[in-house]
């Protein structure tokens, strides 16, 4: 199979045995770690709208974007938040600084001494009109459609209850990001992601860009129409012993037209212990988080495994 399996969420959330969409959804993450998932509930006029004030954002002068640069930033680490000009984001050692720009954003919060926890500077009505109130909205219909479904089948493909992870949950950490890949040259090196699992919305082109090591070989990940892309993380595949797998993945972006992309990154309460699976051993969701914003951002290791990928 040269293609990526693909997953009905409406159908994940109407089946409480591990027949059927449960069992299609663990294969998927023990075979591919990445999946497509549709008849998700998210409205088509939501994603295009996120698109078009992301590109007009993007489109805005630098001086003006670097007024929500990641330095100016209330939330610790400052690199979780705020916007990252082009050739500011390291993610392989093998391909260097990204060609890209990036806006990060996470859910709002009082500020705090709890890492990945506060506000976003953020641009206003009268800078970028409708990026934060369209990028916050979609958020909502992801954490509240989306995510507790995704967590609930996914326990019950692990032969857990389906509220198995409810309490690990219930203050979750986002990191959402808008992401510009210039035309032609648009590049994010190889990478594992580091939480519980990944919701990409792709702008919609007929040629793909993003590409996932899978089955030993790199597979294309062809855009589909109304379907999200979900790819599990490191944490995840920590959490469940290697049975459920994090996936290497890049995006080589050369069409002739620029493409943004807006993934959710997902991970638990930042006070979570992790404890594999039929294991002693532990650590906590803040020490994996911030390792690996360290490896990013203070070391240039790269995010995830990438160290270990050629």
């Amino acid at each position: 199979m040269n293609s990526l399996p693909i997953i009905s969420l409406s159908n994940l959330d109407r089946d409480s045995s591990n027949e059927g969409e449960i069992n299609k959804l663990y294969r998927a993450c023990y075979e591919y770690g990445f999946f497509y998932l549709n008849e998700h509930g998210i409205s088509q006029a939501a994603v295009d709208n996120a698109i078009k004030v992301s590109r007009k954002f993007f489109e805005l002068p630098e001086a003006v974007k670097l007024n929500y640069r990641q330095e100016i930033q209330k939330v610790y680490p400052k690199t979780s938040r705020g916007y990252i000009p082009f050739s500011g984001e390291f993610l392989n050692q093998e391909t260097g600084f990204d060609s890209k720009e990036v806006f990060d954003l996470g859910l709002e919060k009082p500020r705090s001494e709890k890492p990945f926890t506060g506000p976003t500077i953020i641009p206003d009505e009268t800078v970028s009109p409708g990026f934060a109130t369209t990028h916050f909205y979609l958020q909502n219909e992801i954490m509240t459609k989306v995510v507790p479904k995704l967590l609930k089948a996914i326990a019950l493909a692990l032969g857990l209850e389906k509220t198995w992870f409810n309490e690990y949950f219930t203050e979750p950490i986002l990191i959402q990001r808008s992401i510009y890949y210039p035309a032609g040259i648009g590049r994010a090196g190889k990478h594992t992601d580091g939480g519980i699992f990944t919701v990409l919305i792709q702008e919609y082109f007929s040629n793909p860009s993003l590409r996932v090591y899978a089955k030993e070989a790199w597979i294309d990940a062809t855009c589909m129409k109304d379907a999200f892309v979900i790819n599990l993380g490191d944490m995840l595949q920590f959490w469940t012993k290697g049975l459920f797998v994090s996936t290497p993945h890049e995006v080589i972006h050369n069409t002739s037209a620029s493409r943004i992309s807006i993934p959710f990154f997902v991970y638990p309460n930042i006070d979570t212990i992790i404890q594999p699976f039929g294991t002693e051993e532990k650590i906590s969701s803040q020490e994996m988080m911030l390792k690996n914003f360290e490896s990013i951002w203070e070391t240039y290791e790269g995010a995830g495994r990438a160290k270990e990928l050629k």
